[in-house]
């Protein structure tokens, strides 16, 4: 059985007795879902999959693929998450503040959202990331490897330190380090599609920046 459009069933709180079409064309909603015992998800998801309750990935089996975003927002933990090989559209892991066991797709289409992650140790991040790289909470680069190309954003707003800090060659939208109190060992990308926000360094730091990246826009 195939559904041609979207199913929502976002008030849902239990799996039990659900039984799913093997392929969706448009979005999956079940967001108020707790538990995925007993869930049997569609082999394909063509638009996007919201699991935004949902406090373990224990008993979850993904598809292979989904065309749209994958809203995991509740998971604390990685532990005996497989997520798909691919993901066209955002990548939401709100709540995880560790990397441990977390296994990322080698492609995102969309943005990646890793909002409580506050180390680096353990994180793998994806090849490609069509979109914003968000990860406000890391105040320390140490174990830090980041995709040679992001197509939208780079948010790393508290850190406070570029040690250990190899920036991608190209950033497709602006470039947020407003807590670095200091540039020395800072290389930026020559290409880079907005702009390169560093708030927090002092005036004459900033125009040496500007002296040697003057194709860039600096704040």
């Amino acid at each position: 059985a195939s559904i041609g459009g979207g199913l929502y069933l976002s008030s849902l709180a239990s799996a039990e007795g659900l039984k799913l079409p093997a392929s969706i064309e448009g979005d999956l909603y079940l967001s108020s879902l707790a538990s995925a015992e007993g869930l049997k998800l569609p082999e394909s998801i063509g638009g996007g999959l919201d699991l935004s309750s949902l406090t373990s990935a224990e008993g979850l089996k993904l598809p292979e693929s989904i065309g749209g975003s994958l809203g995991l927002h509740s998971l604390t933990s990685a532990k005996g998450l497989k997520l798909p090989a691919s993901i066209g559209g955002n990548l939401y892991l709100s709540s995880l503040a560790s990397a441990e066991g977390l296994k990322l797709p080698e492609s995102i289409g969309g943005d990646l959202y890793l909002p409580s992650l506050t180390s680096a140790e353990g994180l793998k991040l994806p090849e490609s990331i069509g979109g914003d790289l968000y990860l406000p909470s890391l105040t320390s680069a140490e174990g830090l490897k980041l995709p040679e190309s992001i197509g939208g954003s780079l948010y790393l707003h508290n850190l406070t330190s570029v040690e250990g800090l190899k920036l991608p060659e190209s950033i497709g939208g602006d470039l947020n380090l407003n807590s670095l109190t200091s540039a020395e060992g800072l290389k930026l990308p020559e290409s880079i599609g907005g702009n390169v926000y560093l708030e927090s360094l002092e005036a004459t730091e900033k125009q040496k920046l500007r002296e040697l990246n003057p194709q860039l826009i600096i704040y």
